[in-house]
């Protein structure tokens, strides 16, 4: 235990160390390490950006130069297949980190935080080197981290100074093409966040938006099309033509792909002029694109690691707002922890925010289910510390991808999102995220006094979802009173709601028989599920007849 405290991620401790002052307390069993990176930077405006005390820009031009002198040849390979020349690979300082193999000690090395990864200097407008973008080499899709987690800022970000007319891509590489192509095209750095400071960036610019063809990438561009509506000078969204990808495939796999690509920005103006606001013919593509990747199973769900649920919900969780729905004491928070457990078991990264238990007390629920005793024989320290030792070791792969937060009095809703983009950051992918209890969660109102209003909560975390394109599950009580034992508006909010019920009368028996109901699945049929509900192992098994 004491070893792996100490062996806490940097990123555990930057997050505890911002939350501080609102009582979170972040915990990370595991991940890659940076040892320099302590406080998390904030812009000033929107052009210039602050380094953390401890990292200079003279430590990021070092680190630039670091990762220049090691791009192998397995990285050069990777960047000509990407269609990307070496002169392009200068202009933009790209770097890479090879994998370590052996020992090496840990003084004065850097910690393998962008192992595999290709390495991007980000700059501000000024030429002022601000931040690391990394991508992954080896994924199939891409996955992006960065460094120090610069807000409301672009790669590329210089090229607004020079440039009127600007497209908006989701990847490096699309950037890096268009850059070949003489076209001036930014991407934001941080995994599937655009926010108001970047907008403010383009104002005044005649901006195109050139995202994937899939569907998130559709709800996203229309949601940065709203976000620049009253700030840039124009906005367009881009359709790609039907099986294209992104603009890098694009421009790797057709003939005359920059005069086909101009060809569709100028179409794309002239049909907005003709139809300010598109029919659903021009989504039709994207669709389709998206109905392939099911239909290929590039888009499953997220597996609970409970079949039956599974089944029920179409092959797992995809991206929406998710309710565990039942009376108090029901057993909603062990079997949320249960999947949260389940699903980091997979090496997803899961993030479960609790203002019902402590870490500590969580914890000992996960020991009881692997160790097949009692919660409480583990809370009371009955078990012997070598049967917690092994447990505690075998947990260890589980706790690498998960991070408990814990909810205090006056930690908001905002808090736990700023937390939730930390890890975003240092992951390159968003996690699931798990809230319990909704109803507990605060938010500041226009005077920045603390309420709670589990409506609005219930909006704002749905928003989330479809931001991130990420599964989100929250516990709530059933309210008194209430027809469902739930007001209409927040059940408006929800995709899916399970609600858990018990099939025999409130007793004191170790175990019970419990329904998972599906009772609203917007994407989904309705049915119910039948569990054995072990109370005192804190433990959740589908049940056969």
């Amino acid at each position: 235990m004491e070893q792996d405290n100490n062996n806490k991620t940097s990123e555990a401790k930057l997050a505890e160390t911002k939350f501080n002052e609102t009582s979170i307390e972040l915990k990370s069993a595991e991940s890659q390490n940076i040892r320099d990176v302590e406080d998390k930077p904030v812009a000033e405006d929107a052009h210039n950006v602050n380094l953390p005390q401890r990292i200079s820009e003279v430590d990021l031009e070092n680190l630039v130069h670091y990762y220049e002198k090691r791009l192998s040849s397995n990285a050069i390979s990777f960047l000509k297949r990407k269609g990307i020349e070496m002169e392009t690979v200068e202009k933009y300082h790209i770097g890479f980190e090879e994998p370590q193999i052996g020992f090496g000690s840990r003084q004065k090395k850097l910690g393998g935080f962008f192992t595999n990864y290709l390495v991007f200097p980000i700059y501000d407008t000024n030429g002022k080197l601000v931040d690391l973008l990394g991508q992954s080499i080896q994924d199939p899709l891409p996955q992006n981290k960065t460094l120090i987690g610069s807000v409301d800022t672009f790669f590329n970000l210089e090229v607004l100074t020079e440039e009127d007319e600007i497209i908006l891509c989701r990847d490096v590489f699309d950037v890096l093409t268009l850059e070949q192509a003489e076209l001036c095209a930014v991407c934001v750095p941080e995994f599937k966040v655009f926010r108001e400071g970047h907008a403010a960036l383009l104002a005044g610019k005649r901006v195109f938006i050139c995202y994937p063809n899939d569907e998130n990438s559709r709800r996203e561009s229309n949601r940065i099309q709203t976000m620049l509506a009253n700030v840039a000078k124009e906005v367009y969204i881009i359709y790609l033509p039907e099986g294209i990808r992104n603009i890098n495939y694009m421009f790797t796999e057709i003939k005359n792909p920059k005069q086909r690509f101009l060809d569709l920005l100028r179409d794309s103006v002239e049909e907005t002029i003709k139809e300010p606001v598109a029919a659903d013919a021009k989504n039709l593509t994207l669709f389709m694109e998206e109905y392939s990747q099911r239909f290929k199973n590039e888009y499953n769900g997220i597996k609970t690691g409970f079949a039956p649920l599974d089944k029920q919900l179409l092959g797992g969780l995809r991206g929406g707002l998710y309710l565990v729905h039942g009376n108090v004491s029901s057993g909603k928070s062990m079997f949320m922890r249960q999947i949260a457990d389940q699903i980091a078991a997979q090496e997803i990264p899961v993030v479960y925010v609790s203002w019902d238990m402590t870490m500590f007390e969580l914890w000992a629920r996960s020991m009881a289910r692997i160790l097949q005793v009692s919660t409480q024989e583990v809370l009371a320290g009955h078990i012997e510390p070598e049967e917690i030792q092994r447990a505690n070791q075998a947990y260890k792969e589980i706790a690498n991808y998960l991070y408990t937060i814990e909810g205090k009095v006056d930690t908001t809703l905002s808090d736990v999102e700023e937390c939730i983009e930390l890890i975003t950051q240092s992951l390159g992918r968003v996690p699931v995220i798990f809230i319990d209890h909704i109803q507990r969660v605060p938010i500041r109102d226009a005077e920045r006094r603390l309420i709670n209003n589990m409506s609005l909560v219930s909006y704002l975390l749905h928003q989330w979802s479809r931001k991130w394109d990420v599964p989100i599950v929250v516990a709530a009580p059933r309210e008194a009173g209430l027809q469902n034992g739930l007001s209409p508006t927040v059940e408006a909010s929800m995709d899916v709601i399970l609600l858990l019920e018990s099939e025999e009368e409130k007793s004191e028996k170790k175990q019970e028989k419990v329904q998972i109901r599906v009772f609203k699945n917007r994407n989904g049929s309705l049915g119910q599920i039948a569990f054995l509900f072990d109370k005192e192992k804190a433990m959740f098994i589908p049940f056969q007849s």
